[in-house]
């Protein structure tokens, strides 16, 4: 009962309590009356010497009665983000004993380094539309905007925005196309742009929008008697009025056949998808006519993904990968491998984009998994790269649970660094998602601690440490909707736009 009394009052930002302890607060990082760029990232540490129960909470506050993060620890590293302005914030620190300490740190945010998150976008595969919630950009809690869905033509499976969070595209399997969508910036509420949805060649997967936004390419499959007959990359030019239009060549073929995951180059030159090659695992690299969108491919493509560990004799070592994401400078592409539950490390030529493999790669989450070892691996699925480049974050469907890779920014090198301990409501993370200021990660899940007994649906959002990469559940995390995460094609999205 006393604990709970003093984290209330740490909770409402109380000064004091009547005890003999008081928690020393350092803070690093920002300095006091310094000028800062958003989102700013706070690094700072308590001690109380006189109670050997150490540090029970430490929490920011960034105006009286304003709390925008909290960590049940001494020392924490997280970012924040703030308006362009002048700030008195707040970082306190409450002991074991009941003390409360605090510093004062006076900052000036001069201008905004990385978008804050704005709307929060999920598909609804079985109820045939897109949930749409607002994301306080403090706290990343989000609330259903006032339109709270929208129809997406059946079966949505994939969702992107533009880089200006002005239109949203989404594939769909249900009826083989592709909803496009005006996003209202006010509210987040979705309408039909003229002409949507429009057709593809195939069942939907994967979509992804071009830096400039203003191309859009969908990769779609068509299957018979269970197999898959073709492949097709679907290219789009939009149109002054948000229309689409095929662009000249569209759709282009994928041989082999298979199911392909997209990485869009962030300079806009190249688009990557997943494939394969004499039956070995591949990425295949296509150029981008800059004028009308139209795809070549690269010379010496597609691009044989490194075995690793495995073993080829003993195990099946030729896996596609299940998912192609790039860090944010253009330098280094990543492709998620699942059965070895490893990341696979690409370094891009920026004048052909060609690919060669990056050192150590590909990189395990733990030693080999053999083919036949399901169940007692992490089974990687889909990945996420934050923004600000630092971390890459992977959805592990066997363990239900997120990988965390810190990057080399020099090398492109990977470090495994561990997977969150933040695991309430995550299963079968088929999807992850960082959001644009790399605050806060987003995925499907259920609002029980486990992935069995009876609870809602759910969107999970966390904060992210900026130190370890770790995550903490963000406030009112799990938020319940039975509707999201209702396919087990592993295909279902959570997308956060700015």
């Amino acid at each position: 009962m006393y604990r709970r009394v003093y984290l209330l009052s740490l909770l409402m930002g109380s000064a004091t309590l009547a005890t003999a302890t008081t928690p020393v607060v350092t803070v690093t990082s920002p300095g006091t009356g310094s000028s800062v760029g958003s989102p700013v990232n706070y690094v700072a540490s308590a001690s109380s010497s006189a109670c050997p129960k150490g540090i029970a909470a430490m929490r920011i506050y960034t105006a009286p009665g304003v709390s925008a993060y909290t960590v049940n620890a001494g020392q924490l590293n997280t970012n924040i983000n703030l308006p362009v302005g002048s700030y008195n914030t707040v970082v306190q620190a409450g002991d074991n004993c009941g003390g409360v300490g605090k510093a004062t740190v006076n900052v000036t945010v001069s201008k905004i380094n990385l978008a804050p998150p704005k709307f929060l976008y999920a598909t609804e595969f079985a109820a045939g539309r897109v949930a749409e919630y607002v994301v306080n950009p403090l706290t990343g809690a989000i609330t259903p905007t006032s339109q709270g869905s929208t129809w997406a033509h059946w079966g949505p499976v994939d969702i992107a925005s533009d880089p200006g969070g002005y239109r949203l595209y989404v594939a769909n399997q249900g009826l083989h196309d592709m909803d496009a969508y005006f996003i209202y910036r006010n509210t987040g509420d979705l309408f039909q742009v003229p002409g949507s949805p429009y057709a593809l060649a195939g069942v939907g997967h994967r979509v992804v929008v071009h830096p400039a936004g203003k191309f859009v390419y969908v990769s779609s499959s068509t299957s018979s008697n269970g197999a898959i007959t073709a492949s097709d990359i679907n290219a789009f030019a939009v149109q002054a009025d948000g229309s689409l239009q095929p662009v000249p060549g569209s759709p282009f073929a994928l041989s082999p056949n298979g199911l392909p995951a997209l990485a869009m180059d962030p300079k806009g030159q190249y688009l990557y998808v997943s494939a394969s090659s004499s039956g070995a695992g591949a990425v295949a690299a296509f150029a981008i006519n800059g004028t009308n969108g139209a795809l070549t491919p690269v010379p010496s493509s597609p691009f044989i993904v490194p075995v690793g560990a495995c073993n080829p004799s003993a195990d099946f070592c030729q896996e596609s990968p299940t998912d192609l994401a790039i860090e944010p400078t253009g330098k280094y592409l990543y492709g998620v491998l699942g059965i070895e539950s490893a990341v696979a490390g690409f370094s891009i030529d920026r004048t052909t984009g060609a690919l060669s493999n990056l050192a150590g790669s590909p990189y395990p989450e733990q030693s080999f998994c053999s083919f036949n070892a399901f169940g007692a691996c992490p089974y990687s699925w889909t990945e996420s790269i934050a923004p600000n480049g630092k971390f890459i974050y992977v959805g592990d469907t066997q363990f239900n649970e997120l990988s965390i890779f810190s990057i080399n920014q020099g090398t492109g090198a990977l470090t495994y660094a561990g997977a969150t301990n933040a695991q309430r409501g995550i299963c079968s993370p088929y999807t992850v998602n960082v959001d644009p200021s790399s605050t806060f990660i987003y995925s499907l899940g259920t609002t029980q601690s486990g992935c069995g007994g009876a609870g809602s649906n759910a969107v999970l959002g966390f904060s992210i440490s900026q130190g370890n990469g770790q995550l903490l559940s963000v406030p009112g995390s799990p938020f319940p909707n039975a509707s999201v995460h209702t396919t087990d094609d592993s295909e279902e999205k959570v997308l956060v736009t700015r």
